[in-house]
């Protein structure tokens, strides 16, 4: 969505505009000192680590969805699964190959595997992970509570999220899905997930929209929805890059920043528990309120590129076995298949040395929700408006605890 000239009245761009037409945009290439730091640092943490700290794991190449807004489509996977699919012996070694810490187990659907359960409990255990999550459409509520509820039960002490995506209004959400009765189902997952908080601590449950063209004007009614039956966080995701239906993609900012205000509020107001995911709830909480403020300005155009921990804080690994620095960029930087499944063999081979450069010398940025959060922790600027919107909330707090 290419913007026109700017009006007399508006604020010209400071940098390029990045349209959500554009996965990723990057620039000339940049050696300032800036980005030779950015370098070394990216550098120096992909060699702390044996393994991306943050992992996207596909698990799964099905879905019982078929989304407008998403790029994982029928067409991707024809064109980038190339080898067999990882199988449970080869995903154990996997495991014993590096120390992981934050895993998103994905798909696909991840919970329309017979052995998730199993899967992520020996994940857990050989490469101490110490904080996963799993993303649904929410379409198999019994299902997804049983294997959610097997999980904490299976692991006892570490941190463990469900997202339920929920795209709308009823008729909207099930049109963008293409699946009848997808709402009332996602509703009823999300129900039956948040009667499990209060047995399990160290359990959370979210709630994910993400803005497309067909959503974009439902927003408020959206979130006085979720309001009503979810007391957690409500999490605001932006349609981007090549997807099912091209016009998805367009997305009025505007929209997608009253999105975010009505979460920001709610959060400060009290009306939303915000994150719960323990004593770093508020921080994530905090975090979630600046990306999106992020998002929105590199939509606009009004933030400079550079500064992405893709490639050295997150990584993402397809269910065949193909290793990239992140979602939107296509460069692989190897296949566990050929690497007798040792992922710190490929973190630290010659392909995602060149990658980790490029990326900061090209100043690459995107809306990937996901990268940008590790990219915030070795950005300054972002860190001090985390802590600027925590304080911020902290005081919220407060005061409401005396009025």
């Amino acid at each position: 969505m290419r913007r026109e000239k700017e009006s007399s009245q508006q604020p010209r761009p400071v940098f390029n505009i990045l349209s959500t037409k554009e996965p990723v945009r990057t620039n000339a290439t940049d050696w300032s000192i800036k980005t030779r730091a950015r370098t070394a640092l990216t550098e120096a943490l992909a060699r702390r680590y044996s393994a991306p700290p943050y992992l996207i794991l596909f698990v799964s190449s099905q879905c019982w969805m078929h989304c407008s807004h998403c790029w994982f489509s029928e067409d991707w996977k024809e064109a980038h699964h190339k080898r067999p699919l990882l199988t449970f012996d080869q995903f154990s070694r996997l495991a014993e190959s590096c120390r992981l810490h934050f895993v998103s187990f994905t798909g696909g659907e991840a919970f329309r595997r017979d052995d998730i359960v199993e899967l992520i409990t020996m994940m857990r255990r050989k490469s101490r992970i110490t904080r996963y999550q799993i993303p649904t459409s929410g379409y198999m509520p019994e299902m997804i509570e049983l294997k959610a509820r097997q999980l904490l039960e299976r692991n006892p002490s570490t941190p463990f999220r469900v997202d339920v995506s929920l795209d709308g209004t009823a008729a909207t959400h099930d049109q963008i899905r293409r699946v009848k009765g997808g709402w009332e189902l996602a509703v009823e997952t999300i129900k039956r997930l948040n009667a499990l908080k209060p047995k399990y601590a160290h359990f959370d449950v979210g709630v994910i929209t993400t803005v497309s063209h067909r959503n974009q004007h439902q927003m408020d009614e959206v979130a006085s929805t979720i309001r009503s039956f979810h007391p957690g966080e409500w999490m605001i995701n932006i349609a981007r890059g090549t997807v099912r239906d091209p016009k998805a993609i367009e997305v009025d900012v505007a929209n997608y920043r009253r999105a975010a205000d009505l979460a920001d509020s709610a959060v400060r107001t009290g009306l939303s528990e915000g994150h719960g995911g323990g004593i770093l709830g508020p921080l994530l909480s905090a975090k979630n309120a600046v990306r999106r403020r992020i998002i929105a300005d590199t939509v606009e155009g009004r933030r400079e590129g550079g500064g992405c921990a893709a490639g050295s804080l997150g990584g993402v690994i397809y269910a065949d076995g193909a290793v990239h620095a992140c979602e939107l960029l296509d460069d692989e930087l190897g296949n566990l298949h050929d690497f007798d499944y040792d992922l710190q063999a490929i973190w630290h081979g010659d392909a995602a040395t060149r990658l980790r450069r490029r990326i900061q010398e090209s100043r690459c940025q995107c809306t990937q929700e996901c990268f940008l959060s590790v990219s915030m922790l070795i950005q300054p600027a972002a860190i001090a408006s985390m802590a600027g919107e925590l304080i911020k909330r902290g005081a919220s707090s407060a005061l409401r605890k005396f009025q």
